[in-house]
């Protein structure tokens, strides 16, 4: 009778470190705030989870220009920017290059241009080539992104760098 007490001791033990590591699957499902260390799914030198990063196989169908507000990020395979623009539904693109999305991130709820190419581009997980929105550019009454960065000290590049990790990357 002595083994029943010690394996229920050793399985409470094992459930109760399950999730203690937030950002394993487990606690993303149970947990307000999840945080996640790195992001592996996202394609290689590809650090905020953009579906291949603007890549010369890409082809552009299209461009525009729009005006909005910044509205915060969505998370599934890929980062998403949502932009909430005046008389249109919500528009979702993934950040180009940094430091746009550094730039978006610091910029939420607020005015921001930004320039979207819908472009087709591998996907694995849509299963190969498909149609996605990216922003290849922003801007805010200030200046552009690079400008922005350009601007800031070491110590605000990593401020801006850690505000997008523990919050657009973790699922907040």
């Amino acid at each position: 009778m002595r083994k029943a007490p010690c394996l229920v001791f050793l399985l409470c033990l094992a459930a109760a470190g399950c999730g203690q590591r937030r950002g394993e699957i487990v606690s993303i499902a149970n947990s307000d705030e999840p945080v996640i260390s790195s992001n592996k799914a996202a394609p290689p030198g590809n650090r905020t989870g953009n579906a291949q990063a603007s890549n010369a196989s890409d082809q552009v169908l299209r461009t525009q220009t729009v005006s909005g507000t910044f509205a915060g990020w969505e998370m599934g395979d890929y980062l998403w920017a949502r932009i909430q623009v005046p008389g249109r539904e919500t528009i979702s693109a993934q950040p180009g290059p940094s430091p746009i999305d550094l730039f978006l991130d610091a910029n939420r709820g607020r005015p921001i241009t930004v320039e979207i190419a819908t472009v087709r581009t591998n996907v694995p997980e849509a299963g190969g080539p498909t149609e996605i929105r990216r922003i290849t550019a922003a801007r805010n009454e200030a200046g552009t992104a690079d400008a922005w960065w350009q601007s800031l000290s070491a110590a605000d590049r990593a401020a801006a760098q850690h505000r997008l990790e523990t919050g657009a990357l973790s699922g907040r």
